[in-house]
């Protein structure tokens, strides 16, 4: 009676971890994600996700409601199992503007950099004499940089770098 109740149990944790809902693309993880954020119903109909970053196991969705500078950012966080994704949570904090739609977020020990303005054409971040420069192609766009805070002592909210967003005559953003 007692191996069939343990086998019971166990066939009952199996199926009920099997009817989480997955998304297998961005536009599904959108549907997914939409309940948990604190939106108004008639912002849902700019609710477009602009960028996602993988890594062990997780996924950071960045997705954005409004247009111009009423855009409001919100990073959801999505478990990766199998070819899903399941979600997980609205990450707890906000992304720090550095200049006109261009953002930083902490996740996962690394830093979230997030160009949302067509006129960036570059980011460059520099710590000591290291620069390090990415040209940008279209926006939106994500860069994650894994390592950013393994170096510190982990703490903190500021990136252990200068981040600057730069346009196509090589003026800086701000």
């Amino acid at each position: 009676m007692r191996k069939t109740a343990v086998l019971l149990i166990a066939l009952l944790c199996l199926a009920l971890s099997g009817c989480a809902k997955t998304a297998s693309n961005q536009e599904e993880m959108v549907a997914l994600a939409r309940p948990h954020l604190p939106i108004a119903e008639s912002e849902a109909a700019t609710l477009r996700a602009v960028g996602q970053v993988d890594r062990e196991g997780m996924s950071l969705l960045v997705l954005a409601a409004g247009e111009g500078e009423d855009t409001a950012y919100f990073p959801v966080s999505f478990s990766r199992s199998g070819s899903g994704y399941a979600f997980s949570a609205l990450e707890e904090g906000e992304l720090t503007r550095r200049a006109p739609g261009c953002y930083t977020y902490r996740w996962q020990n690394g830093l979230v950099l997030l160009v949302d303005n067509p006129a960036c054409v570059r980011v460059e971040r520099t710590e000591g004499s290291n620069r390090t420069s990415n040209g940008l192609d279209t926006t939106p766009t994500l860069i994650f940089d894994a390592e950013a805070f393994s170096a510190t002592d982990g703490g903190g909210s500021e990136p252990p770098y200068r981040c600057r967003f730069f346009d196509a005559q090589g003026q800086e953003l701000q």
